[in-house]
């Protein structure tokens, strides 16, 4: 599968949801189609720009570039992978040979915008056909064996999105935006039927459904693709009815994969793929059924804004996502692409909390409602519980109770179920609800009700113990209630800011806050003071979490899209990570120890760090063995006067003074006379240095060069270095310029001091000459 992100393709091998290859494009010139041949050989891709080009899969490489006359939006191949054609903007529509890499027909007679394009039989057959549909509503059919227009069909009105040929060209099919089907014989292209279809057709086309026999299709603003039948207009199938939510969805396109009658690809405005299973037992098409298409699966695009994660599942191997979207959305790692949706609300999710047990999803939505969904271990999936309304506001916030039930009940589920619900909204105050023990309930009766905070509430968490919860507001407090009672027991004030997080430590009477004021603060439960205040983040903090049972850290995301792990008791940042370009709204930790957590960004670009720590050591372990074995080489070198092993020894440890002590003792030693440095061997080995060696020795010879002292070594590694390499390959080492910039005042001021030096000498010269005089008369 081939996808466009910006100005780049990502194509993606949906077998093993890995990336196969990432063609980069220019900048800022977005990718306007994308198209592959049957056989899966070539991928063209088409740019703002009017730039085409032609990628080979196998050998992943542009086999060809060329400028078309107008920017592409759509485009198709034919039944031999031989040839492309391309719909322009500017109406004319181009043929390319693939192999040949030239333009075979220039097809010009629309005038406005291509919208689309379907090719039949093959080339220089009897029958080789190719359909266009503008945006105006014109459909012409053109014969590419004589490279003209057969026949201008105006029975649409606006923009023509679906043109077909059936697999016998018995038929040939429009379908268009004034929401109708025209099916016209292809023997004069007279209309046979027209079906009016009360959506506006964003996609049609002939498909083989039950016992192989040929229906036509459609999809679009109603976001349910049908299969009709073609000579009665019959509804025989349709995909799923979507729930009505205040997001408008809408099928964009249809994917009909060649040679393959089991599925069908639906494209969703919200960049969202779904497959339709395509196999059916025929008797339900006799009962005159309409037959609902099974999803086999549904792939992520792009998540959009992405606002609380947490991990689910009995594993904890499942990706809970709040978007905004109204659907429930759940990844699974293994399969990071494919996408499980659940709906139920209405209107955007805005918060989501797991129970321990990764078995409960407690959602928030902007709909005014929260939403308790349960496991289901003989589907494998998640299932909606419980409805819980009440709310005059948006639900901002939720948390489930931390502790697990005891139960005589026989029923694994049972025993795990959550016992209350806290949930807080934009009517500024918190509701704490009972979960019932049945599902399929509507819970409208609160076990009670506080007015909360003088803003939103943007957090809630449960103590570990269930004895409390706490909650985040935009009023730039914190508060801790009683579960039991409902009444305040603490109240964290000192942000300068609202509150963005909140969150109990399991093992220590602590308390964490993150806030728009850029700090994280930490506050004992024993008295509501602040302990600790942390800052470093440049931007507001969007989440903070405890983790650590042995000693505690924090792990800290902000807007400013880094993620930062704190240490509680020396109160340093232990790491600063860097992977989002957004602000980071969410953060999911997958166990207590922190090993492994999730961040998600404004982007909807999801990032998993893994804690490499004890990696880490041992790679210093192994650094510093190293390190003591070429420091002993490197003192046996010296002591036999292997200036050259010696040199490249110190330079590789970095020691600036060993060096310098190598320069020295090779030019004491003066193995060879007329050496600058006393060895021609070292000269030669200095003349064979990378270019990160001589940046690394230039710093060296420019931190010598300060001193009186040492200048004379660093001059004479100067004289060696621009005897061995040319000036055209030294200033094409990056850095390297900045450095000899510092390098010439230094060297101006040793060679004044010695010209006064030699002007000095003259005068002790004319001293003596005149005592000499002195002394003979």
């Amino acid at each position: 599968m081939a996808t466009p992100l910006n100005e780049d393709v990502i194509i993606t091998d949906l077998e093993t949801n890995q990336v196969y290859h990432k063609v980069a494009g220019d900048d800022d010139e977005v990718i306007t189609s994308l198209c592959f041949t049957s056989d899966g050989r070539y991928l063209a891709i088409c740019s703002q720009s009017q730039q085409l080009q032609i990628l080979h899969m196998e050998t992943k490489s542009i086999q060809k570039t060329f400028k078309l006359s107008s920017p592409v939006y759509i485009s198709t191949s034919d039944s031999t992978s031989s040839l492309f054609a391309f719909g322009g903007s500017d109406g004319v529509i181009t043929v390319w040979d693939i192999e040949g890499g030239f333009i075979t027909h220039s097809l010009k007679g629309h005038g406005t915008t291509i919208c689309s394009i379907k090719t039949y039989g093959e080339p220089h057959d009897s029958i080789w056909r190719l359909a266009s549909g503008d945006t105006m509503g014109t459909v012409k059919i053109w014969d590419l064996e004589k490279k003209k227009c057969l026949h201008t069909l105006n029975d649409h009105n606006t923009a023509v999105r679906g043109v077909a040929f059936d697999d016998e060209y018995e038929y040939f099919l429009s379908g268009g935006r004034d929401h109708v089907v025209i099916i016209y014989s292809t023997k004069n292209f007279k209309p046979l039927f027209t079906y009016p279809i009360d959506e506006q057709i964003e996609a049609s086309g002939f498909v083989r459904y039950v016992n192989n026999k040929q229906y036509f299709f459609t999809a679009g603003s109603k976001n349910i693709l049908r299969i009709w039948e073609i000579k009665t207009g019959d509804l025989i199938a349709k995909s799923f009815t979507p729930l009505e939510t205040n997001e408008e969805l809408m099928i964009i396109d249809v994917v009909k994969l060649d040679n393959n009658n089991e599925s069908m690809y639906l494209v969703i405005s919200d960049q969202t793929l779904i497959e339709l299973d395509l196999n059916i037992e025929d008797q339900r098409i006799q009962q005159n059924d309409v037959f609902e298409l099974p999803v086999k699966r549904k792939i992520a695009g792009n998540q959009g804004i992405i606002a609380d994660i947490k991990y689910a599942g009995p594993n904890h191997n499942l990706l809970v996502m709040a978007t905004n979207s109204p659907a429930l959305r759940i990844m699974s790692f293994d399969k990071p692409f494919e996408l499980r949706s659940y709906e139920g609300h209405t209107d955007l999710l805005n918060a989501v909390d797991v129970s321990h047990d990764g078995r409960w999803i407690a959602t928030a939505s902007k709909d005014k409602e929260a939403r308790l969904w349960a496991w289901d271990e003989e589907k494998q999936d998640f299932e909606n519980f419980a409805v819980f309304q009440g709310h005059a506001g948006p639900v901002t916030a939720i948390s489930l109770n931390k502790t697990t039930p005891s139960s005589s009940s026989s029923s694994a589920a049972a025993a795990a179920a959550p016992v209350f619900l806290i949930t807080g909204s934009s009517d500024l105050t918190i509701k704490k609800w009972k979960i019932p023990k049945e599902k399929g309930q509507v819970i409208k009766h609160s076990v009670f009700t506080r007015r909360a905070h003088d803003k939103d509430i943007n957090a809630i968490d449960v103590s570990p113990n269930d004895e409390f919860f706490a909650t985040a507001s935009y009023d730039k407090l914190g508060k801790v209630w009683s579960t039991e009672s409902g009444e305040t027991v603490g109240v964290l004030k000192g942000h300068k800011r609202g509150l963005w997080d909140i969150n109990f430590y399991k093992y220590d009477k602590l308390i964490v806050t993150g806030s728009g004021d850029k700090t994280v603060k930490v506050w004992s439960l024993s008295d509501y003071t602040c302990k600790k205040t942390f800052e470093g983040h440049t931007n507001a903090v969007q989440r903070v979490k405890f983790f650590n049972s042995v000693s505690p850290q924090l792990i800290s995301t902000g807007a400013d899209g880094l993620v930062k792990v704190w240490d509680y008791k020396s109160g340093e940042t232990v790491k600063t990570l860097d992977n989002h370009d957004n602000r980071i709204w969410a953060l999911g930790i997958k166990d207590e120890e922190g090993d492994s957590f999730t961040t998600a960004d404004a982007d909807g670009k999801i990032t998993q760090w893994q804690d490499n720590t004890a990696e880490e050591n041992r790679l210093q372990e192994v650094q510093k063995k190293n390190k003591i074995e070429q420091e002993q080489n490197l003192s046996n070198s010296m002591k036999n006067q292997d200036w050259s092993n010696a040199f490249l020894l110190a330079l590789t440890l970095n020691h600036s003074m060993r060096l310098y002590h190598v320069i020295k003792s090779s030019i004491e030693a003066n193995v060879d006379s007329e050496s600058a440095i006393g060895s021609f061997e070292l000269e030669t080995t200095i003349g064979n240095l990378n270019n990160e060696q001589l940046l690394c020795l230039f710093k060296r010879i420019r931190d010598w060069n300060i001193n009186f002292k040492f200048f004379e070594i660093s001059q004479s590694l100067l004289h060696v270095i621009l005897h061995n390499f040319s000036i055209d390959k030294l200033i094409e080492i990056p850095g390297i310029m900045k450095i000899v910039e510092s390098i010439i005042p230094y060297n101006e001021r040793h060679y004044s001091r010695l010209d006064e030096l030699i002007e000095e000498t003259y005068v002790l010269d004319y001293t003596l000459e005149q005592m000499n005089q002195l002394s003979m008369t």
